[in-house]
């Protein structure tokens, strides 16, 4: 596990990624621009450290319940973390991203049966003038962090 959380890293600073997407976990959470387990600002305007976004409500059963509990243990705990900007476990749902500009994102999470987004945030980061684009980190995050689940 350190060896993948280093790893991470290193795909998230080398990229100078805005974002960090993850799926597997059937829940949804949204952060705010986050370090560690540290947020570090309350907002997505030019912001100065990735957000991470876990979109898997859409899979088979939604991780309501900790395990051996006889669902009777809320999987979240109460109060959120201070990083956390949203996050659900009751409703199923999926994610959509809108790369508008090379520093900008618009993310969009949409509930079940809704075709309003139930979210609609705009995220914005400013960029090095030598870095990739933002399209590009994002998708060689992805890839990396697809390689490493697979490799672990």
């Amino acid at each position: 596990k350190q060896w993948y959380q280093l790893r991470v890293r290193e795909a998230v600073v080398s990229t100078q990624s805005t974002g960090v997407l993850a799926g597997h976990v059937h829940h949804y959470e949204r952060t705010w621009p986050v370090w560690g387990r540290n947020k570090i600002v309350d907002s997505y305007t030019l912001a100065p450290a990735p957000v991470h976004i876990t979109c898997g409500h859409a899979g088979k059963g939604l991780y309501k319940w900790v395990w051996d509990t006889n669902n009777t243990e809320n999987a979240y705990s109460e109060p959120a973390p201070a990083f956390s900007a949203a996050r659900t476990n009751t409703e199923w749902g999926h994610c959509e991203l809108e790369f508008i500009d090379k520093s900008t994102v618009r993310h969009k999470m949409y509930v079940m049966g809704s075709t309003e987004p139930k979210e609609d945030v705009i995220i914005t980061r400013e960029r090095s003038t030598n870095s990739a684009l933002m399209p590009t980190s994002l998708l060689a995050l992805y890839i990396e962090l697809t390689y490493l689940a697979v490799a672990i």
